[in-house]
């Protein structure tokens, strides 16, 4: 199973609500719910995305955070510094699926 994509859920819920709108206005009730369940499927694949992000962020922020710790007490510097930034980019991800 592939992860979940923002952009296929913004489609759905932009489709769902073109078509609920449509059947509203039609009268076309299947339209209407069909619109409906497509908007919802894509607020759900939405959030499975953003926690799928959030969670990427996390892990990416605890492993630089160890990293770091770990080439602090061997003395190395450039993977310190490697760390650090891969702790910032965890950081940022996880602020950004919030």
């Amino acid at each position: 199973m592939s992860s979940p994509s923002k952009t296929q859920a913004k489609k759905d819920q932009f489709v769902g609500d073109a078509k609920e709108t449509v059947g509203s206005v039609l009268g076309n009730e299947r339209l209407q719910a069909e619109g409906k369940t497509q908007n919802g499927q894509g607020q759900v694949q939405e959030t499975a995305a953003n926690i799928s992000g959030y969670a990427q962020g996390l892990k990416d922020q605890v492993q630089g955070t160890l990293e770091g710790v770990y080439n602090s007490l061997t003395g190395n510097t450039t993977g310190e510094v490697n760390a650090k930034a891969e702790k910032k980019a965890g950081e940022a991800e996880k602020t950004m699926n919030s």
